[in-house]
């Protein structure tokens, strides 16, 4: 039995969507500009590619949506996004093609993601480069532009000018306590945002010297 198309109506819960009858009965609601981009018309034949062709359109226009909406929250490296994507359902394959139109088009930048990241990690308190190479690489941006980024945001500060700035910070808000206890909390807070020991001593020497 010939397959065809018999009527393309409005959706009465979605204007935007169009219900495709087949053979006088509903075979599926699809967006508008699905229906457009596949030129679908009554009597065009009905098979199963044509079927295949609108699933995909339909799943990349649902992951271009969802997309949209996320960017428009907050800023997003190109794999990090395709990552929530697949999270929230989305293919693997299209979550890739969506993201990589989208950073084609604009909508992201993985160098200037790094850099607002980097911002917002170091605005209350310094942290070292290896510190920051970790966490950009969570993000799954690549190592090249996290360090672009990196030299971006923190030009040409040395790292123990870094360190010895978080120190004072730290050493400002410690209470009554002994000598060595300080010490311990400095150095173990120093660690935390990637500072080698060495560093960190030092670091402890400079505050302490700027406190006096």
């Amino acid at each position: 039995m010939t397959h065809v198309i018999t009527d393309i109506t409005p959706s009465e819960e979605d204007p935007n969507f169009r219900v495709i009858f087949v053979n006088g009965a509903p075979e599926l609601t699809i967006p508008t500009s699905t229906v457009e981009r596949l030129e679908l018309d009554i009597q065009q034949p009905w098979t199963e590619e044509l079927a295949t062709q609108i699933a995909s359109l339909t799943d990349i226009e649902r992951a271009s949506a969802m997309a949209l909406q996320l960017v428009s929250r907050k800023s997003w490296g190109v794999q990090e996004l395709a990552k929530r994507l697949v999270k929230r359902g989305i293919d693997p394959s299209i979550a890739s093609q969506t993201v990589e139109q989208l950073n084609e088009d604009g909508w992201l930048d993985d160098f200037k993601y790094a850099c607002a990241r980097i911002r917002e990690w170091t605005r209350t308190e310094p942290a070292s480069r290896r510190w920051l190479q970790s966490k950009l690489r969570e993000r799954n941006l690549s190592e090249d532009i996290a360090s672009q980024a990196i030299d971006e945001e923190l030009g040409d500060q040395s790292e123990q000018d870094a360190a010895t700035f978080l120190a004072r910070i730290r050493l400002s808000k410690i209470g009554d306590v002994d000598e060595a206890t300080s010490r311990r909390r400095v150095i173990s807070a120093l660690g935390r945002r990637g500072f080698s020991s060495d560093v960190g001593s030092e670091a402890i020497r400079r505050a302490q010297a700027d406190l006096a």
